[in-house]
């Protein structure tokens, strides 16, 4: 009984060593198959519900590619023009992943909403011949930490790429992310949204003038509520007895 038993255990130890463990993923941008964390078959990848590339990942070949005749920024040698493609860069994926993990660790600086700053961080990088990013940088910040975090956010983006090719010739290609900082406020049960300055204003359009030309994603929104200030007494009679309950308010005490 007891060799019988070693027999099973045996036979149980080898067949875990060599099972797979497959999940079938089927999330609203991508569907497909992992054996161990990895992914093998057909891939299919969606922005906003279009079909935008298969790819089977057992062989290595790219399946499919949705048709696209607008233009794209790429490299010749009469320097970055606008053109047509056969084959489009484009993140091997969905770009909406790309937008949820820029949304997911994208956060509003903690001094820049104190100090109301608000206004557009233009981040820019291109694709190289072997489809990986390179020369990512920020090509217009509004300071107060808020390029930095777009930078640090984009670099967990997975760095895997297609090649802009027309005809049999691949090009570098570049593109820009535009992410729009935001401060709202409380307007009874409405938030408003705070108008970017002229002078902000201005320095967008120069950043896009002296960077043109280029290929640009879709905008991305953070935003930041502003705190109310206000100078009424709230429950108190007095200054004093207000500044007993929150001595290190001053004359003012946040709602």
């Amino acid at each position: 009984m007891k060799r019988i038993l070693l027999y099973i255990l045996i036979f149980f130890s080898i067949s875990s060593a060599f099972s797979q463990e497959k999940i079938e993923v089927d999330k609203n941008y991508e569907k497909g198959t992992l054996v161990d964390g990895y992914k093998e078959g057909l891939w299919s990848y969606y922005d906003n519900d279009t079909l935008k590339i298969q790819i089977d990942y057992s062989k290595g070949t790219l399946l499919f590619l949705a048709k696209d005749t607008s233009e794209y920024a790429i490299l010749t040698d009469n320097g970055w023009e606008m053109s047509k493609l056969d084959v489009y860069p484009h993140y091997l994926g969905s770009n909406n992943e790309i937008n949820k993990i820029l949304y997911t660790n994208l956060r509003y600086p903690i001094n820049a909403s104190i100090k109301k700053i608000r206004g557009t961080v233009l981040l820019g990088f291109e694709i190289n011949l072997q489809g990986k990013v390179e020369n990512i940088k920020i090509i217009k910040d509004i300071g107060y930490g808020c390029g930095d975090t777009v930078l640090e956010a984009f670099k967990k983006v997975p760095n895997y790429w297609l090649v802009a090719q027309k005809g049999k010739k691949q090009y570098k290609s570049r593109y820009i992310i535009p992410v729009h900082f935001k401060i709202s406020k409380k307007n009874g049960a409405k938030l408003t949204f705070k108008k970017d300055t002229k002078k902000e204003l201005k320095k967008l359009a120069k950043a896009k003038e002296e960077h043109s030309p280029a290929r640009y994603f879709p905008e991305i929104v953070i935003t930041s509520i502003g705190v109310t200030r206000s100078k009424k007494i709230i429950g108190y009679k007095t200054k004093r007895e207000r500044l007993k309950r929150f001595p290190n308010t001053r004359n003012k005490i946040y709602r």
